[in-house]
């Protein structure tokens, strides 16, 4: 966990306690990432034959990473959920000097994909200990995501995360993180006040920066130690977090 000394106090900063926490889905809570790994994998190794292991697994990894930037040009309303996807497939195939798949076969892939990575789908392993450990302290929390609310609640139940009542999605506010709008429709959800509530997550900007201009505590959650240091405190994990919010419930009774 990074060093912030005095700059980062639970208790000063939250004004007494934590009302609520939100979290962020894809990488946050489900391992999202290794869930497309394993399913490109599943998906391409016929068709890319010839291709090394390790060209394979690069490519899978920048497909899962979004090398493309497809997902922001969904977020902006430039490509469909599906478009977005068309897209990483075929930067992949272009890494590795192989012709994208015609629109048909596009399709086809992407069903049996959809298929693939649904099943895949899990949580963290710290993420079931951290919610018992919340719902135990009587602390409510909630979702905020930059995927279509019904398709991350479905997301949610199928990974085991079934205790989920408040979820907002980039169709729920109107408009997705980072603008203020989803942390603050989470906010009113939960019926907490956003000072004294947590936002999780592992992006940045969408989470970080959008948590904090919407006067969330925004809580970063680094857990391959890739980024800079944040304004937020920065965790590697929930275990993390969980002690440190035990330690804050603790100093304050």
């Amino acid at each position: 966990m990074r060093e912030l000394g005095n700059t980062f106090d639970f208790s000063t900063r939250l004004g007494g306690g934590i009302e609520g926490v939100l979290f962020d889905i894809d990488d946050t809570l489900v391992d999202l990432r290794s869930a497309a790994i394993d399913a490109f994998h599943a998906m391409v190794d016929d068709l890319l034959e010839g291709v090394t292991s390790e060209r394979l697994r690069l490519i899978a990894e920048d497909f899962a990473d979004d090398g493309a930037g497809a997902y922001e040009r969904y977020m902006a309303g430039e490509v469909t959920f599906l478009g977005q996807r068309q897209l990483r497939l075929n930067r992949a195939f272009e890494l590795v000097e192989h012709k994208p798949l015609s629109e048909q076969s596009y399709l086809r892939w992407a069903e049996g994909y959809e298929t693939l990575v649904k099943d895949s789908w899990k949580p963290f392993d710290d993420v079931l200990p951290h919610l018992a450990a919340l719902s135990s302290w009587g602390i409510p929390y909630g979702a905020v995501s930059n995927n279509v609310e019904a398709y991350q609640r479905m997301k949610l139940v199928r990974s085991g995360l079934s205790g989920f009542a408040v979820v907002i999605g980039s169709d729920t506010a109107g408009a997705p993180k980072p603008d203020p709008a989803p942390f603050l429709a989470g906010c009113s959800q939960l019926q907490t006040a956003p000072g004294r509530t947590l936002y999780v997550g592992d992006n940045p900007i969408n989470d970080v920066q959008g948590a904090e201009n919407a006067g969330l505590i925004a809580i970063f959650v680094d857990r391959e130690s890739k980024h800079a240091a944040q304004s937020a405190l920065t965790v590697s994990n929930l275990e993390q977090l969980t002690a440190l919010i035990g330690q804050s419930i603790n100093s304050l009774e």
